[in-house]
C-alpha cells in the first residue's frame, strides 16, 4: 500500500508491501512491537530502538509520541492525496476547517481562546443538545483565529464555532516541547 505523510512541511512518499519499507524508494527497515497491553509500542527504525505512542485523530491525522517528543502527521491514501493537491493547485484554502455545531443547541463551555494551539482530539467547545452535552474536538493540530461561540448562546446546525488556522513549523516545535 502507498501513503503519502506530511510532517513537518515535507511529503513523504512511503510504501509498504510485503513486509517491506520504502521511503521515498529507499528501503527502510522497521519493526514495531505490541506495548503489553499499553498504547505505547516499542519500535526499530533504521537500527535504532524508540518507543512510540501513537494516537489516531480524524481525516489521516496522527500524533506521535516519540521518546517523549510529540509529532503531527497526516497520512493520506492515494485518493486523499490527490484530493488535497487539487485542491492546493486551485488555490482553495487547505487550512484546518472550521469547527461547526453538528445540531443545534446551546453552547455550554468555550474552552479555548484566539491564539490557543489545539492538538487532535482536545475538546474546543461544549454544546448541549437534547439535554446531553456533547464536547466538540479538533481534528487537527492548529491555532485558533476566532471564537465565535459564547456561552449561554443557542447555535443553530453548521454554526461556525471557532475558526483555526494552520501552524507554523516554529509552533509546532514548540508544541512538541511541552
Amino acid at each position: 500500500m502507498e501513503y503519502f505523510v506530511h510532517i513537518e512541511g515535507e511529503r513523504l512518499r512511503v510504501k509498504v508491501e510485503n513486509g517491506r519499507c520504502l521511503v521515498e524508494g529507499e528501503p527502510v527497515e522497521v519493526e514495531l512491537a505490541p506495548g503489553n497491553g499499553t498504547p505505547v509500542r516499542s519500535a526499530r527504525a533504521a537500527g535504532r530502538s524508540l518507543r512510540v505512542r501513537p494516537r489516531r485523530g480524524e481525516n489521516g491525522a496522527w500524533t506521535l509520541a516519540i521518546e517523549g517528543v510529540e509529532w503531527h502527521a497526516e497520512v493520506l491514501d492515494p485518493g486523499q492525496e490527490a484530493i488535497r493537491s487539487a485542491r492546493v493547485a486551485s488555490g482553495a484554502a487547505s487550512g484546518p476547517a472550521p469547527l461547526r455545531a453538528p445540531m443545534p443547541g446551546m453552547v455550554v463551555k468555550v474552552e479555548v481562546e484566539p491564539g490557543d494551539v489545539v492538538a487532535p482530539g482536545q475538546g474546543v467547545v461544549i454544546v448541549e443538545a437534547m439535554k446531553m452535552e456533547n464536547e466538540l474536538k479538533a481534528s487537527v493540530p492548529a491555532r485558533v483565529r476566532t471564537v465565535h461561540a459564547l456561552p449561554g448562546t443557542a447555535v443553530e446546525k453548521d454554526a461556525v464555532l471557532v475558526e483555526f488556522e494552520p501552524l507554523e513549523a516554529e509552533a509546532l516545535a514548540e508544541g512538541r516541547e511541552a
